[in-house]
């Protein structure tokens, strides 16, 4: 950064301003080791002196750039009209920042393995967090050769041995199917995510395993995208094909409010709770606006990207990821609906 007297701000200017050492401001403006007290005074030192690291002299310094890639293989529209992809993109970019790591945001068509691999060569990124992975698309066969530190947010497959952040999706689905059955729910059906994906299974095991205990089991599972469309779509299948179901498990909360539009507009009238009770998996803003409102599992979104960031913080630090995984607990929010 050039001054109003034309000279440049370099680290010793920020250093000097913080009243610290050299190494000590770089630490600080980087992913190095520093306490927060020192951290935030040294970029309180550099926000007043408009300084901003050159991330080409701190790769030639250090071998690092201090860019982070999160990699969303999901097509763009879908991402910034999914809850939680959006909220989750969010709250990891704040969790970077916290930790001086630049964070770029890697969108791509998920079936374009060969522009996802150029991307990540080109931008030169230090590791990578994944975030929304199917199985299925062709851009897993890149995430999996990538040879730089990953996390993933979500359970990978058993064969993909990389750390990752996650809730317990079992637990959730058997919150939720524990709460049906003591409202006196029995014919139920489950509407899942995409049968790609971990966390859609893990949350349907779930809910079979609360109903098995009461010698249940679900009516139909259906599975599909994590959209209010599919919702809709598979809500008003069920209610042809199952006409006295009496409860829905939805995977998301997406899929819930296609489910509760379908329920609103079918050719005979179906109340929610009254003739079906339905539960979410989300609980984000949506949950509280529909009507009547959503019981729904709460997933902490800011504690699972605050988790991600740190065990890639670490994995850059070491030089190796020394934690697996760090599993977060869901929390069943009851209201109307259920």
């Amino acid at each position: 950064m050039i001054m109003g007297n034309g000279k440049v701000v370099t680290i010793r200017d920020v250093a000097e301003r913080a009243g610290v050492a050299v190494s000590t401001a770089s630490r600080a403006l980087g992913a190095g080791s520093a306490s927060p007290s020192t951290r935030q005074k040294v970029r309180r030192a550099a926000s007043e002196l408009h300084f901003s690291p050159n991330l080409a002299a701190r790769r030639l310094s250090s071998g690092r750039s201090g860019v982070v890639a999160l990699a969303v293989p999901e097509p763009t529209p879908f991402i910034f009209g999914d809850a939680f992809i959006s909220g989750m993109i969010s709250r990891l970019s704040l969790s970077f920042a916290e930790r001086g790591l630049l964070p770029l945001l890697a969108l791509t068509n998920p079936d374009d393995s060969d522009g996802f691999e150029r991307l990540l060569d080109r931008v030169g990124a230090d590791g990578m967090v994944v975030l929304s992975y199917h199985l299925s698309n062709t851009v897993a066969e890149a995430i999996r050769r990538y040879q730089k530190p990953q996390v993933f947010i979500g359970r990978p497959p058993q064969d993909t041995a990389v750390p990752y952040v996650d809730v317990n999706n079992h637990a959730g689905g058997y919150l939720a199917g524990k709460r049906l059955l003591e409202i006196g729910r029995t014919r139920i059906v489950v509407i899942a995510g995409p049968e790609d994906m971990t966390a859609p299974v893990d949350r349907t095991e779930g809910m079979v395993e609360a109903l098995g205990e009461a010698g249940l089991q679900p009516l139909a599972v259906v599975q599909g995208p994590f959209s209010t469309e599919f919702g809709a779509k598979a809500m008003k299948r069920l209610l042809d094909d199952f006409p006295h179901l009496d409860a829905v498990f939805a995977e998301s909360d997406e899929i819930a409010a296609g489910a509760m539009q379908a329920m609103a507009s079918y050719e005979r009238q179906i109340r929610v709770p009254e003739d079906v009770a339905i539960i979410g998996f989300d609980d984000f803003r949506l949950a509280r606006a529909l009507s009547p409102k959503l019981t729904s599992l709460a997933q902490p979104l800011d504690a699972m990207a605050d988790g991600a960031v740190r065990m890639l913080e670490e994995c850059l630090r070491d030089g190796k990821c020394r934690q697996r995984s760090e599993i977060f607990e869901v929390q069943l929010k009851i209201r109307d609906s259920a």
